[in-house]
């Protein structure tokens, strides 16, 4: 009977709507920085070219630090991870409205620090662990939340962006951007991985090693992450400039 709910128990309701929660945000601000670039241009004398190498390091350091932050969370927890990485994703929304924000600071800002929060606190962190709670039978569905609500976050935070751009400017919409991330940072305590009493799979001593082995072994996944290449290059163009 246990396996026909979709709820296997009370930290898998918890996890999945802390997991939304935690994607909405990390997202929807990832989504709105072309829309600041005018403004960097004409306050802080940041070039567009700048501001698109910016974004380029960012998208280069989410993809890095992705497969630490999960290794993390598999050795110390989710919530651990997630949490970390939030950690970075502020320091650089705060230093870029609150300085330095100028020069090389502007592309350690943007593109090293946001990029690493962004490794930890995007889709694919809190989508795993959130699998991890539900058996095969209802996984893709449970799953599926978080990317919904993701792809929410895509459309609801521009929207809101151009509005406080043009009411409050950018340096005070960046300022609650900082507090949305705080309170995804303290969300994220939630987003905890299965006890052992808890999980549905079993126990996997497989190394680092053995994973990338097993992985660049797949045709299935190279075939998944050389599709990303085309897939983030236009997704992050359109994102950036258009």
């Amino acid at each position: 009977m246990t396996q026909n709910k979709f709820f296997q128990s009370r930290t898998a309701i918890i996890t999945l709507i802390a997991a939304c929660a935690v994607v909405f945000i990390s997202l929807g601000v990832r989504q709105t920085f072309g829309l600041f670039f005018m403004d960097f241009k004409k306050d802080l004398g940041i070039s567009i070219t700048n501001s698109g190498l910016a974004v380029g390091i960012q998208m280069l350091m989410w993809g890095l630090t992705g497969p630490i932050f999960g290794a993390i969370a598999d050795k110390y927890g989710g919530h651990k991870a997630i949490s970390l990485a939030f950690i970075f994703y502020i320091l650089g929304i705060y230093f870029l409205y609150n300085g330095p924000n100028t020069g090389l600071f502007f592309q350690l800002d943007l593109g090293l620090l946001v990029g690493i929060g962004l490794g930890g606190t995007a889709i694919s962190i809190p989508m795993a662990i959130v699998g991890k709670h539900f058996p095969l039978s209802n996984r893709t569905i449970a799953m599926s939340f978080v990317t919904a609500v993701g792809s929410l976050g895509y459309f609801a935070s521009p929207l809101y962006t151009n509005y406080s751009l043009n009411a409050n400017g950018w340096e005070q919409t960046l300022s609650v951007f900082m507090f949305f991330l705080i309170f995804g940072l303290i969300v994220s305590y939630f987003v905890r991985s299965p006890s052992l009493n808890e999980s549905l799979e079993k126990t996997n001593d497989q190394t680092v090693i053995e994973a990338l082995k097993e992985a660049f072994g797949t045709k299935s996944y190279i075939l998944l992450v050389s599709g990303f290449f085309v897939c983030g290059f236009h997704i992050t163009l359109v994102g950036t400039h258009v």
